[in-house]
């Protein structure tokens, strides 16, 4: 990593608080790089009706609205707080709607969008198969469901895993000289981490979904997606269990700073993207 870069490491750690939301995250600049290919997948013109599934504070919302104006976009997650942010920023121009990826069949009417888009957050869908079934639902004949994840089975280099084990093994031994609460099992930790390609290609085929597409990407990650990772309240929570997970974000990013000190470093990341349509 160059001078330049590490100045950006210090620049962004910058013993700030790490937010508890994934805003930090959404608004990195490299991270945004793994979003366009996923846009990309969505088709665009005749005013298609699009639902964005786990769409935080509208950032993607934004970048779709962007891309084809013309669109009918409503937005939907689990926290209010977010939903706040989204309507904020879209104002008219889109529709939020309080729910999350297994409600989406209660909420609106059956065949009531063409495309269905799921942002870098079905790693957080519980029960993958509930949530296909409901999105199938809304989906109209002939439409089309785009998601992706950085985050699953696969997604690290082998390369790179014992800096991911070095950054969460160092934060853990300060929380026990701290005190901590720290627990032993990582039950907090979100199944669809565990999910792999063929997982979801499984699933996508079982519920019904045809013409699957599947596309795995690199992308060289560097101190700002770090911070902005370790900030998320899934990574804290998978890696520190037991303590509250802003302490437990506090002291990732405080570790990783630290790590950086010592050896500033960029890792690389792949990300799996999937299209698929609705008979």
């Amino acid at each position: 990593m160059n001078a330049r870069a590490d100045t950006e490491t210090s620049r962004v750690m910058g013993g700030a608080k790490p937010s508890m939301d994934y805003a930090a995250l959404r608004r990195d600049r490299e991270y945004a790089r793994l979003n366009r290919v996923l846009l990309d997948l969505v088709p665009v013109g005749s005013g298609p009706a699009v639902l964005d599934v786990g769409c935080g504070d509208g950032a993607v919302s934004e970048q779709l609205l962007l891309r084809d104006p013309a669109m009918s976009l409503t937005g939907v997650d689990p926290e209010p707080a977010l939903l706040d942010a989204a309507q904020v920023r879209l104002g008219d121009r889109a529709r939020f709607v309080l729910g999350d990826a297994a409600s989406v069949s209660r909420l609106f009417p059956p065949d009531a969008f063409d495309t269905v888009v799921l942002a870098n957050c079905v790693h957080l869908v519980p029960d993958l198969d509930e949530a296909l079934g409901a999105i199938g639902q809304v989906l109209a004949t002939g439409g089309r469901l785009v998601f992706n994840s950085a985050f699953y089975s696969g997604a690290e280099t082998a390369a790179d895993l014992p800096l991911y084990a070095e950054l969460v093994g160092t934060a853990r031994r300060v929380a026990r000289t701290r005190g901590l609460p720290l627990a032993r099992s990582a039950g907090g930790r979100p199944s669809g981490l565990r999910r792999s390609v063929g997982d979801y290609q499984a699933a996508l085929a079982a519920g019904g979904f045809t013409d699957v597409m599947t596309t795995e990407r690199e992308f060289t990650l560097g101190p700002r997606f770090l911070a902005a990772l370790c900030s998320t309240p899934m990574f804290a929570t998978a890696a520190l269990p037991g303590i509250d997970r802003h302490t437990a974000a506090e002291l990732l990013a405080e570790t990783m700073e630290q790590q950086y000190k010592r050896a500033p470093f960029t890792i690389t990341r792949r990300c799996v993207y999937f299209s698929a349509i609705w008979p």
